[in-house]
């Protein structure tokens, strides 16, 4: 059995935070000594490790209670939507980065990326790349790494439905190449 501070100290938490955690219901003591101290055990820092995680993976103290009381095989939904909440906040991150450099951009300052889409297509283009060569590299790049190619289409500033349309039609020559194969 462990104190709160010995608990505490375990995993990098401050007292007062598992003193919060108590009082919100969240983690409640196994037992208590006869000085009246609260005493937890190894399945409450179990408890407590989840109890992290899902705070680290930005989930709110109610849902994080229903996790904590459901099966976890039924937990499932949570973090489907915890997932999709985060993809609406980054496509807004992202746009609100476009927006900045666009500013940037007309008040003529340098913007961060230098580099962007028209840009990249011209070095590609004068390094001798024709389309269909274009179409193979983005193809490539989707098939080994899909998420990477993503975030970089993203960083040369290309609104997400192009950027969808780009990824779709790269595995679709995939598909194609995967065809003609066989």
């Amino acid at each position: 059995m462990m104190t709160v501070g010995q608990l505490a100290r375990k995993v990098g938490l401050s007292r007062t935070a598992l003193l919060y955690y108590h009082r919100i219901g969240l983690l409640s003591p196994t037992a208590r000594s006869p000085a009246g101290y609260r005493l937890y055990d190894g399945d409450s820092l179990e408890r407590l490790k989840r109890i992290m995680i899902y705070r680290q993976a930005g989930l709110g103290v109610g849902e994080i209670k229903q996790l904590l009381d459901m099966p976890e095989t039924d937990s499932s939904l949570a973090f489907k939507r915890r997932v999709a909440e985060i993809d609406r906040e980054v496509a807004e991150l992202r746009a609100k980065q476009r927006l900045l450099i666009r500013l940037l951009r007309e008040s003529g300052a340098a913007a961060f990326p230098d580099m962007d889409k028209e840009t990249w297509v011209e070095i590609l283009r004068r390094s001798g790349m024709r389309p269909d060569q274009m179409d193979r590299w983005h193809a490539e790049f989707e098939e080994r790494q899909p998420r990477t190619h993503r975030a970089f289409l993203l960083w040369l500033g290309i609104p997400e439905d192009e950027v969808a349309r780009i990824r779709a039609r790269a595995l679709k020559k995939k598909n194609d190449r995967g065809r003609k194969r066989t």
